[in-house]
């Protein structure tokens, strides 16, 4: 289990280094909130900084792209805009569901004197600011810049000769994306925290479970007595069964660590989306996904195949058959005498059966934990029964197939289920089980076992 912990503690841990490289400063800008206030510095002093600019003057506007896969459907509109204060243009994009605000916005602003006047007290709040929050980011591509010159005298501009003059001449051009902090949405920002989040808190179980002491079972095999000696000599077939229990959700959890991830890539890819969001979005939901699936597996697995935990679950289960411990030391002596010839093994996937069969007492041991111990002594009748049918799962049938033993005691109320019941998943090991029951009968064998 230890290096399946290792390699999910090292993914863990470039999660959380390569979103905080990404999306560190951005989340942090966005927790502190957007500056508001700045004063007369210039844009080159503000490049980078989270800001909330409040456009006034917006003269034209454009399509900047469409929803990936359908070429008619606009996703972000950009404007350009006029800051009289800095005299200087910048652009500011912004979703196509937000549109309404600039584009009454740049209507207002861009009336006649005449229409203006005609206009009163609606011209006023016409003309009001349109607040954008986003990371002021600097324009160097010269096709970006040459887009925005071409929309300026274009046939839709509301700009004059003279602003187009000046635009011509402007040398540094500077961007806001509505929403957008360090080139990653906000909602995109917070899944970033959370696959980080993810990746601290499978980080740190990982290093509790590679520090942590497997425990023994307290008292297990240091009191001599009988009943210590058989359940501890269960380990003989229960290590190797957790090892290859634990080895199963190992190969699990890597499934999810790389099924997931590659999963929301492929998503990200298919809906066409740019790589900054298929790495602040797809990826970092795959991987959260992904690191919380396998610590899940590999912790669930560390408690399911535990010999010293399944050990201490006979325990009870022995309490719960026979709460006497003198007769819990008889039992365990009947079955420690019994040799390798009257023991039964039926292994399967999801669970292993181990049956001993003692003169008196008969054991059958589950690797879920469970035990159950029939008294022949007791025992008035014994039926076999082949139980076969179909449930349904979410619209899937699924066939099942057993074969279940139980045992009636002398005097007790009849049972459907009997007084002891065991399920054998293999008729060959219910069968051997059945013909090692009938030697130790004996006589009474016939007498006994029951169709």
């Amino acid at each position: 289990m230890k290096k399946w912990y290792s390699g999910l503690a090292a993914l863990a841990l470039l999660t959380l280094i390569f979103y905080g490289v990404l999306a560190g400063k951005p989340f942090l800008q966005m927790a502190a909130g957007p500056l508001e206030e700045f004063g007369e510095r210039g844009l080159e002093q503000l490049e980078g900084e989270y800001i909330t600019y409040e456009v006034t003057h917006p003269v034209v506007s454009y399509i900047e792209e469409y929803y990936s896969g359908d070429s008619q459907r606009v996703s972000k509109m950009a404007y350009v805009t006029y800051d009289e204060e800095r005299q200087v243009f910048l652009k500011i994009v912004v979703p196509d569901r937000k549109t309404g605000g600039m584009d009454g916005l740049m209507k207002a602003v861009n009336r006649s004197e005449e229409l203006k006047a005609s206009w009163g007290d609606r011209q006023a709040e016409e003309e009001r600011p349109v607040p954008v929050s986003g990371t002021l980011t600097e324009i160097t591509d010269a096709d970006e810049i040459r887009e925005i010159l071409e929309a300026m005298t274009g046939s839709e501009s509301m700009s004059t000769s003279q602003m187009n003059e000046q635009a011509q001449a402007q040398t540094g051009w500077y961007m806001i994306e509505l929403g957008y902090i360090g080139g990653i949405s906000g909602a995109n920002l917070s899944i970033c925290a959370v696959a980080a989040g993810a990746a601290l808190l499978v980080l740190l179980i990982c290093l509790f479970s590679l520090g942590k002491k497997q425990g023994g079972r307290a008292g297990g095999g240091h009191s001599g007595s009988a009943r210590e000696q058989l359940l501890e000599k269960q380990r003989v077939w229960l290590e190797p069964w957790c090892v290859r229990g634990n080895k199963r959700r190992g190969r699990q959890s890597a499934l999810c660590l790389i099924g997931a991830p590659a999963v929301m890539l492929a998503l990200g890819l298919a809906v066409g989306a740019d790589l900054k969001t298929i790495l602040a979005c797809h990826l970092a939901i795959g991987l959260a996904a992904g690191e919380l699936m396998g610590v899940a597996m590999l912790a669930g697995g560390r408690s399911a195949f535990s010999p010293d935990k399944l050990i201490r679950m006979f325990e009870k289960s022995l309490d719960k058959y026979i709460p006497s411990r003198e007769e819990q030391e008889a039992l365990a002596e009947d079955v420690l005498a019994a040799e390798t010839d009257w023991k039964v093994l039926e292994k399967g996937k999801e669970d292993i059966l181990y049956g001993v069969l003692g003169k008196r007492y008969w054991v059958i041991f589950t690797g879920k934990g469970s035990l159950a111990v029939m008294d022949a002594e007791r025992m008035e009748r014994l039926e076999t029964e082949t139980v076969s049918g179909q449930v349904r799962v979410n619209n899937v049938r699924t066939n099942y197939l057993y074969y279940n033993i139980r045992a009636f005691y002398q005097g007790s109320r009849a049972k459907k289920s009997g007084d002891v019941s065991v399920n054998f998943n293999e008729e060959d090991t219910a069968g051997r089980f059945m013909m090692l029951a009938r030697k130790r009968l004996g006589e009474r064998a016939d007498e006994v076992i029951q169709p």
